[in-house]
């Protein structure tokens, strides 16, 4: 597996999402490598427990190209998206292929996965024999669009509907992960497309847990998530307390280095025992205004039997359970609403814990066949 993001530690959902991919496929029984290629920032320690031989760090360092972004500027006077979309490899670093020539000819890969297309380039250097999978994570036609709606600047990365599928059809099978993606996807690529779920630990309620009041988010310190928690401090959380005078947000996660302090904000920052954290918390909630595809924290929070509640934005990629399984709202009000029921209302709190984590086993058994699936 080629990733510049790494497994370690789980302060994000992408991080969490590589570590569970890797995880299912050593249960299985492959003998599996993680190639971090250190885009990111990650834990190297925590890595090599993780993985053993099997990991493998190399650097990185982003090309500059000056020629580029005279070009995006240009053609930005002509047409607004051209400022914001990249060439598919213009974020690969041409110093990796020499690494991946070094370690294919020692170790002879089966398969391998690279993580987002825009590393897709790594997969030209292996042998027809060899099984190429693009893990997407997230669709990246047009994805500055999102902001730009919002009224934001663009971040991260995008690019169009035809550099994207120069990127995918360098692949054998590409992961989608979620049906909507996986639809999208097929019609830019001529590569089967698969979905392959978030695969999540699971845990029974905790019915000792002493909870009374508390909302828990977990993210890391993107701008789609920051803007979610701004929202909600500003514009639903003052709406709760009104209602429930005791009710607390405890963030968790590097987001908190992004938000100020105020009453009722709990900042935990990134901690080891997520068990610990979801299990001091009455309900989950997912604030963010903007949809970019399977929210790895609902699932993350229904596997640990959490009521959950979500504005519509954050539901992407779940089949329609709402009312059993979690709880979606509409808008502002709608929101505020909900979340007071599961705070005041134990019999609602019960059955949500319950069904959440009926969901996520249920789910989990899905995405074990989906992968399986792509190996095949």
């Amino acid at each position: 597996m080629i990733s510049p993001t790494p497994t370690h530690p789980h302060t994000a959902g992408n991080r969490a999402r590589i570590s569970v991919l890797m995880t299912m496929l050593r249960d299985m029984g492959h003998d599996v490598h993680f190639l971090h290629v250190r885009r990111e920032r990650g834990d190297d320690a925590m890595m090599r427990h993780a993985w053993g031989e099997g990991y493998i760090s190399t650097p990185y360092k982003k090309p500059s190209s000056r020629l580029q972004k005279y070009k995006r500027r240009l053609c930005g006077y002509y047409n607004t998206d051209a400022r914001y979309t990249y060439g598919i490899d213009e974020w690969y670093d041409p110093a990796l292929d020499e690494t991946l020539r070094t370690l294919d000819q020692r170790l002879k890969f089966d398969t391998v996965i690279v993580e987002y297309v825009f590393f897709s380039k790594a997969l030209k250097y292996f042998g027809k024999d060899v099984l190429k999978i693009i893990d997407t994570h997230d669709a990246f036609t047009n994805r500055h669009r999102h902001y730009l709606e919002r009224g934001e600047q663009p971040r991260w990365f995008s690019t169009t509907a035809g550099e994207e599928g120069r990127g995918f059809d360098r692949a054998d099978v590409i992961i989608a992960i979620t049906d909507k993606e996986k639809d999208a996807f097929s019609k830019i690529t001529k590569r089967p497309v698969i979905t392959v779920g978030h695969m999540v630990p699971l845990h029974k309620p905790d019915k000792s847990a002493d909870a009374a009041g508390k909302i828990l988010f977990v993210a890391s310190n993107n701008d789609i998530n920051v803007h979610g928690v701004e929202h909600f401090l500003d514009s639903i959380f003052p709406k709760v307390r009104q209602s429930v005078p005791g009710a607390e947000l405890v963030l968790v996660g590097s987001v908190c280095d992004a938000i100020l302090d105020q009453d009722g904000l709990i900042k935990l920052g990134r901690v080891e025992d997520l068990k610990e954290v979801y299990d001091s918390a009455l309900l989950v909630i997912n604030p963010v205004l903007i949809n970019t595809g399977l929210s790895i924290k609902n699932i993350e929070a229904l596997g640990y039997s959490k009521p959950l509640v979500t504005l519509r934005a954050g539901i992407g990629g779940f089949n329609d359970s709402s009312e059993t399984a979690f709880l979606v709202a509409e808008n502002t009000d709608d929101f505020v609403n909900k979340i007071i029921n599961v705070l005041t209302n134990a019999e609602i709190s019960r059955n949500l814990s319950k069904n959440a984590y009926e969901y996520a086993s249920q789910w989990n058994r899905k995405v074990s066949v989906q992968l399986e699936q792509v190996l095949n």
